[in-house]
């Protein structure tokens, strides 16, 4: 495109006459939208240029483990995870470890994954038990981090076991979530969930559980891996195949950031053509193929009816047939849901790496996290949530975690359906971003980003300035 193409006013997406826009697509819906589908706010953000050296250079990520990973609130869990007293995991960022405890009936809690002797390890994966025990010398403390044993304690009068509680970061939870902070002089954790409460209220995070969970390993960047799944500027490249039946270039954006508070959106249409398959595109056909997408979870018999494009009421029609198959399926009713909330995909991002997304058109959650301390590296971890069974139904336990190794592609984890292979389609760029970003000469080293597709990303950059002091 020349540069007399470029217009100086943002553009905030690009329609089609089959593919509208999401606020005109809003503006039909079926059904009252929710208060999170009401508000929108698409501040401009400044047109940066990203070096590529905040994804390469080792003393970056040192600066990140320093001034972000130890002192921000992250998603660490899921409280199905740990759902009895004694229950623990590992949760790993970096070089930090810690271990999740549920240390009694309605309390969890963090320590430093580090035992106060010399230093080994306390837990690896996850586990279960009355205390916390050293496999080295056995030194133990209980669920609350008091210290229960110090063997040949004779032999440690330098030690008070007052004292030598296992130190602990803080931990709040909110919707199912389980967040820690390292920094013991962090403020709360309401605050910087900004608009999240108000705009999940009615999906109820708290009320799902962990079908299907799958942490892979990426040889690239954590930025680079977690920008990939920001926008939808790449479907028209990456997942073509997608292009008949979503709206790419139509998706809006969303920013809200009160300083305290930095979170983003996307919401991105399905059920109509790509705007840039022109105004003749098939509305018919992009509405057969989102059918057969929500058709696959259903199972190689489902029985589907076909929705005649021409009545006007294609994505409606999807609407309704999907809230009576969700009712069916778990017990639950969900006729209280829009239409955009059941076909469409709906991903927020919390800074600096926890990405819900929102309604039942892909109930995900997306996680990055940096791995050990080479840049060149991270890992992915993905949650699908389902609604927890009605009519008095136990609740599932939560998905043992899938692992995938670098070389590993998401056909090992079969669970996931169609969306197994949307990601191979993202995992096999990011090892050639990495890559890519090494080659690039002196004077160009540096990302260029759209003003709008990728404004969720300019804003993280300028969010994670912040932190860092730069």
């Amino acid at each position: 495109m020349s540069s007399k193409a470029v217009g100086s006013t943002r553009k905030l997406g690009h329609a089609s006459a089959v593919s509208p826009l999401v606020k005109d697509l809003l503006a039909k819906d079926s059904r009252p939208l929710s208060p999170a589908l009401k508000a929108s706010c698409q501040p401009e953000t400044e047109a940066k240029r990203i070096p590529f050296s905040r994804y390469l250079d080792p003393q970056f990520a040192k600066l990140e483990m320093e001034r972000l990973w130890s002192k921000v609130w992250q998603y660490a869990c899921r409280e199905e995870d740990i759902p009895a007293v004694g229950d623990r995991l590992c949760y790993e960022v970096g070089g930090l470890s810690f271990i999740i405890v549920r240390s009694a009936a309605n309390e969890i809690r963090a320590f430093h994954n580090s035992c106060m002797h010399r230093g080994n390890r306390l837990c690896d994966g996850q586990g279960s038990g009355e205390s916390l025990r050293c496999s080295f010398h056995a030194w133990e403390w209980k669920l609350d981090g008091s210290m229960l044993n110090l063997p040949s304690s004779w032999d440690f009068s330098q030690v008070d076991v007052e004292r030598y509680r296992l130190p602990e970061a803080k931990v709040e939870c909110w919707g199912g979530f389980v967040f820690i902070n390292p920094d013991s002089h962090a403020g709360p954790l309401k605050p910087v969930l900004g608009v999240l409460p108000e705009h999940f209220a009615s999906w109820k995070p708290e009320e799902r559980f962990t079908f299907i969970h799958v942490r892979k390993l990426v040889r690239a960047n954590w930025k680079a891996t977690m920008e990939a799944f920001l926008e939808a500027y790449h479907v028209i490249e990456t997942h073509s195949d997608a292009m008949p039946f979503t709206g790419d270039a139509s998706t809006q954006y969303d920013i809200w950031d009160d300083g305290s508070s930095h979170i983003s959106r996307l919401i991105t249409p399905l059920g109509v053509p790509s705007p840039h398959l022109g105004d003749d595109a098939s509305v018919q056909a992009a509405l057969d193929a989102v059918m057969q997408v929500f058709a696959l979870a259903m199972g190689p018999d489902a029985v589907l009816p076909k929705f005649d494009a021409s009545k006007g009421t294609g994505r409606a029609d999807i609407a309704e047939w999907r809230r009576q198959m969700l009712a069916a399926g778990f017990g639950r009713d969900f006729s209280g849901l829009c239409d955009a909330e059941i076909v469409d995909t709906i991903q927020y991002l919390m800074f600096p790496n926890f990405c819900p997304w929102y309604g039942e058109g892909l109930p995900l959650v997306y996680q990055f996290l940096p791995f050990g301390d080479n840049p060149n590296e991270s890992v992915m971890d993905i949650r699908l949530l389902l609604p927890a069974p009605g009519g008095g139904i136990p609740c599932p336990p939560s998905a043992d975690i899938i692992e995938l190794g670098f070389d590993e592609d998401f056909d090992a984890a079969p669970q996931l359906g169609l969306v197994a292979h949307i990601f191979n389609q993202d995992m096999g760029n990011l090892p050639k971003i990495q890559l890519g970003m090494k080659s690039a000469g002196p004077a160009r080293a540096y990302a260029t980003l759209g003003r709008y597709q990728e404004s969720r990303i300019q804003h993280f950059h300028a969010t994670l300035e912040r932190y860092l002091g730069i």
